[in-house]
């Protein structure tokens, strides 16, 4: 599947597993981009949210 594809709807996708079974089975990395696309309508946050992690070590 091309890259295109699997980004759109991606924000969709993650909202949807919250909603469905909260933040189990969520990575670290996805709990703080679903935090990030609150603020940042139509951005990709999974670069920004990797970094946090990365910067800061923990949730």
């Amino acid at each position: 599947m091309p890259a295109d594809e699997t980004k759109e709807g991606h924000r969709k996708r993650l909202r949807e597993r919250f909603l469905y079974a909260g933040l189990d089975g969520f990575h670290d990395y996805e709990v703080v981009e679903l935090l990030l696309t609150l603020g940042s309508p139509r951005r990709d946050c999974k670069a920004q949210a990797k970094e946090a992690l990365r910067r800061f070590k923990t949730l």
